[in-house]
C-alpha cells in the first residue's frame, strides 16, 4: 500500500511539474507570436509613419518655394505673394493658408477670404503663438507647433519657417496653416485595418509631448512605437491592435499543452543547469577579477593590476614626452604596531593608511599597495622633481596624523623612496626598483623622511646584482664550504655540539666574511639555495663525526626568508632522507622574529619540524624582540646568547646584571644557554658562575675544517685534552 501511495505521489509530483514546464513554454511561445504580431504591426506602422512624412514633406515644399522667394525678392508685394500662393497651393495638399509675418505681425495671407481675422495679427498678443514665432526664429528652421487654436476659429497644425535677412532688422517669419485631420486621414491614422494608432508630441517635443490624434490610453497598453521625424523635433506614433490583443483569437494553447509537456520538462531542466552554471561562472570570473587586480584589504589596486597600470602609463608618457614621479612608501615600524596592537588593528591602520593617500592625490594619480606596509603613488604628468618633493612631504605629514586604534592613539611616520620617469628607469621594474632603493634609503637616514634615487644608490643595487649572480655561480664551481665551531661545556672543556658555518672562497676577492655576502643572499633570495648547501654538506659530513665518536648534534643557521613555505621545509628532509640522516642529528638555529605572533605561517613549519626530532635554538637572543612571551608558546631548546651582551662583561656592571637575568630566565623556562663569543677567561669564569655551562668562542675554539675538528675532538673523552685546546687555539 506504501509503495502505491509513494508512485501515486512520484506521478502526480512529475505530473504537476510537467504541467508547469509546458506553461512555461506556451507562455514563451505566446509572446514569440505576440512579438511577431507586434514585428508584423510596426512594419505596418512604418509604412503609415512613411506615408504620413511623405505628406508633410509634400506640405512644407510650399513654405520652402516661398522662403527662397523672399530670400531673393524681400520687399515682395502682396500681388506676387497672392500669385505664388495661388500657385504652390494645390487642391491634393492639406494647407488651409500661408501668411506672411514681419516684426510679430501677418502683414500678408492667403487666401484672404476667410482668414481676415488674421490679417494685421500681432503674435505678441497671444503667448502660444509668440513662443512657436521665436522658437522658429531661433532655430533658423521649419519648426511645426500645434494643433493650436486660431484666431479665425478652428485649430490646426502651424508650420513657421525664418526668412534670413543680412542687415534688416526685421523678422520675417512665414507660417503655413496645415489642415492636421485631413492629414492624419490622408496618411491613414484613422482608417488601419488592424491597427488602432495615436500621434503624441505637438511642438516637435517627441515622446514628451501631448497627445495630437487618437485615444490618450492607448499610450498606458505598451503600444508599438515609430519617431515621425520633423524639420525640428519629432512626432511620435503608437499602435495597438484595433481589437486589443496581440495574440491571435486561433492561438492553439491546448494542442501545444498536449504536445510539449515531456519534452519541455527535460529541455527546461537542462536549460536551467546550464543558466544556473553560466552564473556560477560569471561570478566566480567576477570575482576572480577583482581579486585578481585589487587588494582584498584596502581595495586599492594589487602589485600585478598597479604594474599593468604604470606600464600603459609610461607608454604614454614616451609617446607626449611627459614625466611622472614614482614614490615608493613604507610605514615605519609597522610590525611594532601589529606585535602590540594584534593583526585587527594592524590591517585597520593600512585601510586608514590607504584611504588617507587616496585622499591627498589628485583624481588621475594611482595609488596602490604592494603588499605588507608598502605603498605606491604616481605622480602624473609633473613638469620638475620639486613637485614630487612637495607631494611627498604632504604624503609624510598626512601619514603621521594621528589614527586611533581601538582606545589607543597611535601615530605611525613613513620612509619614501621618489623616481622619476624617464631619468630613474624608463620600465616599470626600473622605476620600482629605483624608488625602492630610494625608499631604502631614506630608512637609513632616519626614517620619517624622503629620499630621491641617484646615481650611487644605482651602483649599490648593480653590486648586489652582481654579487647576487657570484653567489649563484659560486655554488655551481663549489667555491663555498663549511667550517664547524664547537660549542663546549665550560665546566670541563668537552664538546657539546658544533655550528656548521658557510664560508666563501671567492676566486677574486679570496676568503669573503659572511657579512659581505649573507645580507645579499637574504634580499635577493639566493639563500634559500645557500642554505640548502650548507644542509646538503652537513648531511654529508655527519657519518664522518660519528664514525670519530663526535656524538653532538649539528647546528644549522636558518634565517626567515627561508621559511617560506612547506615545500622549502619537505626539500630540507629530502635532503636528509637523500643521504640517510635523521633529522635528530640537527639543531636548525633560527632569529627571534620567527617567533613573532604575526608569523603564523612559519610557526606551523617551525613546529611541523620540531615534531620531527630537530632541536630549535634562537640565535643572537637579545638583539630582538627578547619576549618571554613567545619562548612560552614555542618549542626552543636553546638560547644562544648574542656576542654583544658578554662582551663588556664583568666590567661593565649594567651589562653584566643584563646578562645574569637572561641567564636565569633561560633556566627558569628550562632553556639551554650558549653565550655566544667568549674571548677571556673571566667571561668564563662569570658564566660558570651563574650555570651558563655551554659556551661558544675563540677562548675554546675558532671555526675550523671538518679534518681539523675531527683531529682535535675525535675518539677522545668528554673531557680530554680541551685545556691544551683552548690554550692552542689562544
Amino acid at each position: 500500500m506504501r509503495a502505491k501511495l509513494w508512485i501515486i505521489g512520484v506521478s502526480i509530483a512529475v505530473f504537476l511539474c510537467g504541467e508547469l514546464v509546458v506553461a512555461r513554454v506556451i507562455s514563451s511561445d505566446r509572446a514569440s507570436v505576440i512579438e511577431t504580431n507586434r514585428y508584423v504591426g510596426l512594419e505596418q506602422l512604418s509604412t503609415v509613419r512613411a506615408r504620413l512624412e511623405g505628406l508633410l514633406q509634400a506640405n512644407l515644399i510650399a513654405i520652402r518655394q516661398l522662403r527662397t522667394e523672399l530670400m531673393l525678392n524681400p520687399d515682395l508685394d502682396e500681388e506676387r505673394f497672392q500669385r505664388i500662393s495661388s500657385s504652390l497651393l494645390t487642391s491634393e495638399l492639406h494647407i488651409r493658408h500661408l501668411a506672411i509675418g514681419k516684426n510679430y505681425r501677418i502683414v500678408m495671407i492667403y487666401p484672404l477670404d476667410g482668414n481676415e481675422s488674421a490679417l494685421d495679427f500681432d503674435y505678441r498678443s497671444q503667448p502660444e503663438q509668440l513662443n512657436s514665432f521665436m522658437a522658429a526664429l531661433e532655430t533658423g528652421e521649419i519648426t511645426i507647433n500645434g494643433p493650436v487654436s486660431l484666431v479665425q476659429g478652428g485649430s490646426a497644425l502651424i508650420a513657421r519657417v525664418p526668412v534670413p535677412q543680412d542687415e534688416s532688422q526685421n523678422h520675417i517669419v512665414i507660417s503655413q496653416v496645415i489642415d492636421h485631420e485631413r492629414l492624419f486621414h490622408d496618411a491613414g491614422l484613422d482608417q488601419h485595418p488592424f491597427l488602432q494608432i495615436s500621434l503624441r508630441g505637438n511642438d516637435g517635443l517627441g515622446q514628451a509631448g501631448n497627445v495630437i490624434f487618437g485615444d490618450e490610453d492607448l499610450w498606458q497598453s505598451d503600444p508599438i512605437t515609430q519617431d515621425v521625424l520633423l524639420p525640428t523635433g519629432s512626432w511620435v506614433l503608437a499602435a495597438a491592435p484595433a481589437d486589443g490583443d496581440w495574440l491571435p483569437a486561433d492561438y492553439p494553447m491546448v494542442t501545444s499543452w498536449l504536445i510539449g509537456t515531456l519534452v519541455v520538462l527535460l529541455l527546461t531542466l537542462l536549460t536551467g543547469m546550464v543558466l544556473l552554471n553560466q552564473q556560477r561562472v560569471r561570478e566566480a570570473f567576477r570575482l576572480i577579477t577583482k581579486q585578481a587586480r585589487f587588494d582584498t584589504l584596502t581595495e586599492l589596486p594589487n602589485r600585478h593590476y598597479f604594474q599593468e597600470q604604470l606600464g600603459n602609463y609610461l607608454d604614454s608618457c614616451e609617446r607626449r614626452r611627459e614625466k611622472c614621479a614614482l614614490l615608493f612608501i613604507d610605514l615605519d615600524h609597522f610590525k611594532e604596531v601589529n606585535d602590540a596592537l594584534g593583526h585587527a588593528a594592524g590591517d585597520e591602520l593600512l585601510v586608514i593608511i590607504g584611504n588617507r593617500l587616496r585622499a591627498s592625490l589628485r583624481k588621475d594619480d594611482i595609488v596602490a599597495r604592494l603588499g605588507g606596509d608598502e605603498f605606491v603613488v604616481v605622480m602624473k604628468n609633473i613638469t620638475e622633481a620639486m613637485h614630487a618633493q612637495v607631494q611627498a612631504q604632504k604624503l609624510l605629514k598626512h601619514i603621521h596624523e594621528p589614527v586611533t586604534l581601538g582606545d589607543q592613539d597611535v601615530i605611525v611616520n613613513s620612509s619614501i623612496g621618489i623616481a622619476i620617469y624617464p631619468s630613474d628607469g624608463e620600465s616599470v621594474d626600473e622605476l620600482l626598483k629605483s624608488a625602492d632603493l630610494a625608499m631604502y634609503n631614506a630608512k637609513n637616514t632616519g626614517r620619517g623622511t624622503t629620499s630621491f634615487f641617484n646615481a650611487d644608490l644605482r651602483q649599490q643595487a648593480a653590486s648586489h646584482v652582481e654579487l647576487h649572480h657570484a653567489i649563484m655561480l659560486g655554488l655551481q664551481n663549489d667555491e663555498f664550504f663549511i667550517d664547524y665551531q664547537p660549542v663546549v661545556n665550560s665546566k670541563d672543556g668537552s664538546l657539546h655540539s658544533v655550528e656548521a658555518l658557510v664560508r666563501w672562497q671567492h676566486p677574486v676577492h679570496g676568503l669573503m666574511a659572511p657579512k659581505a655576502f649573507i645580507p645579499i643572499a637574504e634580499k635577493s633570495g639566493a639563500i634559500r639555495e645557500l642554505g640548502n648547501f650548507v644542509l646538503n654538506q652537513t648531511c654529508l659530513d655527519i657519518p664522518a663525526l660519528r664514525e670519530a665518536h663526535i656524538t653532538g648534534r649539528v647546528a644549522v643557521n636558518f634565517s626567515s626568508h627561508q621559511f617560506y613555505d612547506q615545500m622549502a621545509v619537505d626539500t630540507w628532509f629530502a635532503i636528509m632522507a637523500q643521504h640517510n640522516i635523521a633529522p635528530s642529528n640537527f639543531t636548525f638555529e633560527i632569529t627571534e622574529s620567527m617567533l613573532l605572533p604575526d608569523r603564523e605561517r612559519q610557526r606551523d613549519l617551525l613546529l611541523s619540524i620540531r615534531h620531527k626530532g630537530i632541536q630549535l635554538a634562537i640565535d643572537d637572543f637579545g638583539t630582538g624582540y627578547s619576549s618571554t612571551s613567545y619562548l612560552q608558546h614555542f618549542p626552543v631548546s636553546m638560547l644562544k646568547i648574542d656576542k654583544s651582551f658578554v662582551d663588556r662583561v664583568p666590567e661593565d656592571r649594567h651589562q653584566t646584571a643584563l646578562l645574569a637575568a637572561l641567564i636565569h630566565m633561560a633556566r627558569a623556562l628550562e632553556i639551554d644557554v650558549v653565550a655566544e663569543g667568549v674571548e677571556q677567561v673571566n667571561q668564563v669564569e662569570f658564566l660558570n658562575k651563574h650555570c651558563a655551562d655551554l659556551i661558544q668562542g675563540f677562548y675554546f675554539a675558532r671555526p675550523m675544517p671538518i679534518a681539523e675538528l675531527i683531529e682535535r675532538y675525535g675518539g677522545k673523552s668528554a673531557a680530554k685534552g680541551n685545556t691544551e685546546l683552548a690554550k692552542k687555539d689562544n
